[in-house]
């Protein structure tokens, strides 16, 4: 295994010669590599939806876009609004002038509200359908006797408008389908009828946005003090949340690279040093994110960390070659000598930590969870962009670039950074026990913290505390029983099956049991189903007798009953059961709170309604709620297989790396501890477990590493050189030590920035991805060199 790694140090260096022979052929071909992916970039979208976290095959994912495509959006922008007194006449006349313009926006499928939802009433024997407002009340006698059918309507009440009457919404359901296709509206009636017709567009991110941006321009020019207006729904959530995302990015790429560029100046204070690195990560993130865009991957809640991750971690590889290029040109002035020396004693190390690193990332792939894989795939990829930047590019810029030698640092007047490391080499090697007696402690404590912590997802709280949004959300949930729909299918398997008395009246009692469930701290609001309306409409074709609020008892009055609603000319049906009859839906509302209760809930809903319905009805749970149920879900099962790979693979790259089994085993215990050090820090302030923060151990575990693969490279060779551990500690603390603390300071900046975001998820993500940074380099410094103090003290002279 020496004769190996020799070998490969040596083809190191031989392609070093290779690239400053070639050096322009290098850089054109960079260049046009480059280029070709850097060219896709403006094509990059973003989706922050609940949809976007699944892959396009999961079973809960078809299972939902068949639900939409048969009942249309379940995700809507809802308007709350107080106004003191709901049923007056300047308030109404206002909301009915806002309803209209809110129906005249394109790709608005419906509005909702007191003025246009369905009312039914019995003259002379017939039903009546109409809207709430079709005639307009006169005086306030017709006020009056408005309001009071209104809070009579149990239909009504906690849908539209509160149980005291004070609190009203108003329900905008985008399309699902953009409206504007380009095609000729008599293309339909072309000569060949077998001729498929034009495939329906879903929306795409630019319509969402300008719906929304429509949706708030008009409600900027409504919302007064007479007419207060609390946005909210998971539509608004998801838009708002994309703005925040993208501003938040962007503030974490100056912030980022203005940081990195504050350290890079302190370490190598030239020019070349600055920028080479800078150009080296930069074009590695826009290959990246063309390559995302070329393949068509968004932007997500999880793949947004991307820009700032592969800032921060790209640009240690040009730093680790810069610094021993820097030193061995300084010291002898052959430019050529230099790169091959640079390429040589770090390559293999640059190699290593590469593959570890992506590797780390890679473990992703498995989760079912397409932004995570997405993730683990495109940031592998750009960090394996940026290896082959920093081992073709760098080299050819160094070979063609002025640099000027500068004089060495005089060995007696060692700068203070070299002194602290010296320092921490000097106490690793003189007390190696006490190091790994509190590094156990730290160990064992850690890991019994971290078995306390609980899982989160609630994307709602990603949102600043003071969102308009957020506050609106919780308010309606407060005065409506909740913003955001759970979703159960009965499928009775036959045409006409809902028709059946027994069918009808399971339906009954399984959404009346739904709706006010309280469980898993979760308070269930209105649940709304096809059995409801037959109730509504039995009891006003019975002359409105409450003892008449009930299931006929045939058939055939059940059909009748239907068939007089459905010739009243309104579509409330399509929006509950199918053309035959054979498929019912029940919303129950529900509010915004942590999916992780809502796991409960979902599994309890499906055993009651499918005990209810027995062999007479196939019971299915969807909905967006049951989506972030499932995403989550999906997200604990895989994160363990990640975990589990991302520690296998490292671990055999490193005992590859070391050329032995029991060292490549002990060098892993410096990079376990600072990850599980972070998990134990996330329970004692209280950070869950979410779709970010989860992901920590696989990321933070091939970044650590690096630190582990450098000195661990670095001290064999030296201790190859001269036999003794301390000297051997000394020579690689001041050779890769400088780097390696550079490195983790740029690593920890480049994390510690996603603090600066509004969205708390990141915020966390941020505090814990650079603490574990700053473990796992005091890990390298203190535990490592103990580590090999123990190990080859028998072998020193």
């Amino acid at each position: 295994m020496p004769d190996i790694r020799k070998k490969t140090e040596a083809a190191f260096e031989r392609f070093g010669h290779f690239i400053y022979r070639r050096r322009w052929w290098a850089i054109v071909l960079i260049t046009l590599l480059a280029g070709a992916m850097i060219s896709q970039m403006p094509g990059i979208t973003m989706d922050l939806s609940a949809e976007g976290l699944l892959d396009k095959h999961d079973p809960a994912l078809v299972t939902y876009d068949a639900f939409r495509d048969q009942f249309g959006l379940d995700k809507m922008v809802i308007f709350g609004m107080e106004p003191g007194q709901v049923f007056s006449f300047p308030f109404l006349q206002k909301l009915k002038k806002f309803h209209h313009e809110l129906e005249a926006i394109p790709n608005v499928e419906e509005v909702t509200s007191l003025i246009n939802v369905t009312a039914i009433r019995g003259e002379d024997d017939t039903l009546v359908v109409e809207e709430l407002l079709a005639e307009w009340p006169e005086d306030a006698a017709a006020l009056a006797a408005l309001k009071a059918r209104v809070m009579a309507e149990p239909l009504y009440r906690d849908t539209l408008i509160s149980a005291d009457g004070r609190f009203t919404v108003v329900l905008v359901r985008p399309a699902l389908h953009a409206r504007d296709l380009g095609v000729d509206p008599l293309a339909g009636f072309a000569e060949d009828p077998d001729e498929p017709g034009p495939i329906p567009q879903k929306l795409n991110e630019q319509d969402k946005k300008e719906l929304v941006d429509r949706i708030l321009a008009l409600a900027g020019r409504y919302r007064g003090p007479d007419f207060p207006l609390h946005i909210g729904g998971v539509v608004m959530m998801e838009e708002i949340l994309k703005r925040v995302t993208k501003a938040n990015m962007e503030r974490f790429l100056v912030i980022a690279s203005f940081l990195i560029l504050l350290l890079l100046t302190l370490l190598f204070r030239r020019a070349s040093g600055v920028f080479l690195p800078l150009l080296v990560v930069n074009l590695s993130l826009a290959s990246a994110l063309g390559l995302m865009a070329f393949f068509k991957v968004p932007i997500t809640l999880n793949t947004q960390i991307l820009p700032s991750f592969l800032l921060a971690v790209g640009i240690g590889d040009s730093i680790h070659l810069l610094a021993i290029f820097y030193r061995d040109y300084n010291r002898h002035g052959n430019r050529e000598q230099a790169i091959s020396y640079a390429m040589g004693h770090a390559g293999l190390a640059l190699l290593m930590t590469s593959l570890t690193t992506a590797g780390g990332l890679l473990s992703f792939v498995s989760a079912g969870i397409a932004p995570i894989a997405n993730l683990g795939i495109f940031a592998a990829l750009g960090v394996i962009l940026a290896l082959v930047y920093t081992l073709v590019l760098l080299p050819a810029l160094l070979a063609v670039l002025p640099i000027r030698r500068q004089a060495d640092v005089d060995p007696r007047k060692l700068p203070g950074l070299d002194r602290f490391l010296l320092g921490c080499g000097d106490l690793a090697n003189s007390h190696p026990w006490p190091v790994i007696l509190v590094s156990g402690l730290l160990l064992v404590f850690s890991f019994a913290s971290a078995l306390q912590l609980k899982f989160s997802h609630s994307s709602i709280t990603y949102l600043p505390v003071h969102s308009e949004v957020r506050q609106a959300c919780h308010l309606i949930d407060k005065r409506m029983g909740g913003s955001i729909n759970l979703e159960i299918l009965v499928d009775t398997g036959r045409e006409d099956g809902l028709l059946e008395p027994e069918i009808m009246t399971d339906l009954d009692r399984a959404a009346t049991y739904a709706e006010g469930l309280e469980m898993a701290g979760i308070k269930l609001g209105r649940a709304l189903s096809v059995a409801g309306r037959v109730k509504d409409i039995n009891q006003t074709l019975h002359g409105d007798r409450p003892e008449y609020y009930r299931i006929p008892g045939s058939r055939e009055l059940i059909a009748q009953e239907l068939l007089l609603f459905e010739n009243g000319g309104t579509d409330d049906l399509e929006k509950q059961v199918d053309s035959r009859y054979r498929l019912a839906r029940v919303s129950i509302r529900g509010p915004w709170v942590d999916a992780i209760g809502y796991v409960r809930v979902l599994k309890h809903l499906h055993e009651k309604f499918s005990s209810t319905f027995g062999q007479r009805a196939t019971i299915t749970v969807t909905g967006i709620t049951n989506l972030m149920c499932r995403t989550f879900s999906a997200i604990i099962h895989s994160m363990a297989t990640s975990y589990l790979i991302a520690g296998v693979v490292i671990t055999l790259l490193m005992i590859v790396m070391l050329g032995s089994l029991p060292l490549g085993l002990m060098s892993m215990v410096p990079n376990l501890l600072p990850i599980v050090m972070a998990l134990g820090g996330m329970y004692w302030l209280k950070i869950p477990l979410d779709v970010s923060s989860i992901m920590i151990g696989s990321i933070a575990i091939g970044l650590a590493v690096d630190d582990t693969v450098h000195f661990m490279h670095h001290f064999r060779r030296y201790h190859g050189r001269s036999n003794d551990v301390r000297q051997a500690i000394h020579d690689t603390l001041t050779t890769a030590g400088r780097a390696m603390l550079f490195t983790s300071m740029i690593l920890c900046a480049g994390f510690f920035v996603l603090m600066l975001s509004d969205q708390r998820n990141l915020q966390d993500f941020g505090l814990v991805a650079g603490s574990t940074i700053i473990f796992a380099l005091f890990a390298d410094l203190l535990l490592t060199p103990a580590l090999m103090t123990l190990i080859y003290r028998g072998k020193s002279k």
